[in-house]
């Protein structure tokens, strides 16, 4: 009962050295406080092997569906892993693809801006040059046309030549019967059109002109972005291409193990489920053994005999350790002889040999053990303890009697010897080898 936590107490002990028992007689009993701690200790063991089996066997079913589950994944992948890799660099390929076309325009862009500033494209663009042209032929026109009907402009103490008054070059007023007045009018008005139309156009051409040199920049900081995503897009390619292979050869490799794996994640559930099956059996047997043991509080003789030593003492921790209750069992009997060290190595294990002890019947026996350290009474004599099994007519021998045990022949060869040494009377000198011994119990 090594196994227990819980320490027994012996509460009476009912036999001691020297008495006569027979089998299932009551050795001692233990307190019942003791005897209902170590009951709930193994009860609780049983209890919590039982629920890790349970759990166990949840976990190694799920464990299985996983590890099925892994292998056909694994095997999917190694079966599309090409593909995998080509869409993967195919979409990094797209995406330089597309930072190229970003910077191409990116590029245009700048150049467009550049060439509109070097070649004055907004001053054609918005007709300047035709538009000054415009009012000046009309202002020149208006100007003649001034002198030669003999008009000229009154500013009224205005600078402002818009609000100029066309009158006589003489000062004298009168009707217009030619329209004279009303033609100069006209012209006034339409190159007073012109001149703000050119100014006009002259505004828009600088203001387009200011914003394409604002855009020549932003072009600039623009091509400069793209072209350090291309270099990133590159670069990411490139990096795409080793992760793609590297996954490649992964899955390819990963496929290939695929069935060797999942045997192997099928072993290791087996084995943790069957380590906590030992465990929930080792828990029940334990329990039964105890139960079986000293389930009732009592500890009881397995046979008779007679009472050698007894280890516990009442009030006291029950021994685990060594032995506990000694005592012989009359039912078997077995022999050990001191065999000297120049003898020892012609015995054998399963040898047959004879056991002879004054006052009853020869009887056979066999080896059945040879202790290998030696039983040496000084650096003289070194001796080894050889134990036999008496055989036929052993039923009547007594425990603790001296025998003499002839090693290497049976009980009618031993018969017959005698027979010849009595008519010799002489010392036996056959091929057996004679050895005293103890016959004692177990």
């Amino acid at each position: 009962l090594d196994f227990l936590e819980t320490e027994l107490v012996v509460e009476e002990v009912y036999v001691a050295s020297g008495d006569m028992v027979e089998a299932g007689t009551a050795v001692l009993r233990i307190t019942d406080s003791s005897l209902r701690e170590a009951v709930r200790e193994l009860e609780r063991a049983l209890m919590d092997a039982s629920l890790a089996y349970r759990q166990g066997v949840t976990e190694y079913e799920t464990g299985l569906l996983d590890a099925e589950n892994t292998r056909r994944k694994s095997l999917i992948a190694a079966q599309y892993a090409q593909t995998v890799y080509e869409d993967a660099v195919a979409e990094a390929e797209m995406e330089v693809q597309k930072v190229q076309q970003e910077l191409q325009r990116a590029q245009e862009v700048l150049d467009e801006y550049t060439a509109a500033i070097e070649s004055d494209y907004y001053a054609a663009e918005y007709e300047v040059e035709e538009k000054k042209a415009a009012y000046e032929k009309n202002v020149a026109l208006f100007f003649e046309k001034l002198d030669d009907y003999g008009y000229e402009l009154d500013d009224d103490g205005d600078d402002d030549p818009n609000t100029f008054r066309i009158v006589k070059a003489d000062g004298r007023s009168g009707q217009d019967t030619d329209g004279e007045a009303t033609v100069l009018e006209l012209l006034k008005n339409e190159y007073q059109e012109n001149k703000e139309e050119y100014d006009q156009a002259v505004k828009d051409s600088e203001a387009a002109t200011e914003k394409a040199r604002a855009g020549i920049g932003e072009a600039a900081d623009t091509l400069q972005l793209k072209q350090l995503a291309l270099q990133e897009a590159l670069i990411t390619l490139e990096q795409t291409k080793t992760d793609a292979q590297s996954e490649y050869d992964i899955s390819v490799i990963t496929g290939e193990k695929a069935q060797a794996v999942y045997e192997t994640e099928c072993r290791n559930l087996q084995e943790t489920l069957d380590r906590l099956g030992d465990a929930k059996e080792e828990a029940q047997e334990q329990y039964d053994l105890f139960m079986q043991t000293i389930g009732d509080g009592c500890i009881y003789t397995q046979s008779q005999g007679t009472i050698w030593m007894v280890r516990a003492a009442e009030h006291a921790k029950l021994p685990t350790d060594g032995i506990l209750l000694a005592y012989s069992d009359t039912g078997s009997v077995e022999v050990t002889v001191s065999v000297d060290q120049s003898a020892i190595a012609s015995v054998t294990i399963g040898e047959e040999a004879v056991i002879v002890t004054e006052g009853y019947e020869v009887c056979s026996g066999v080896v059945t053990g040879i202790d290998p350290v030696s039983a040496s009474s000084g650096r003289a004599t070194v001796s080894y303890n050889v134990v036999l099994e008496p055989q036929e007519g052993a039923e009547e021998l007594p425990v603790n009697l001296s025998a003499a045990v002839y090693f290497g022949i049976s009980a009618a060869e031993y018969e017959q010897m005698t027979q010849e040494w009595s008519r010799e009377a002489e010392t036996p000198t056959g091929s057996g080898k004679r050895e005293k011994g103890e016959a004692r119990g177990e």
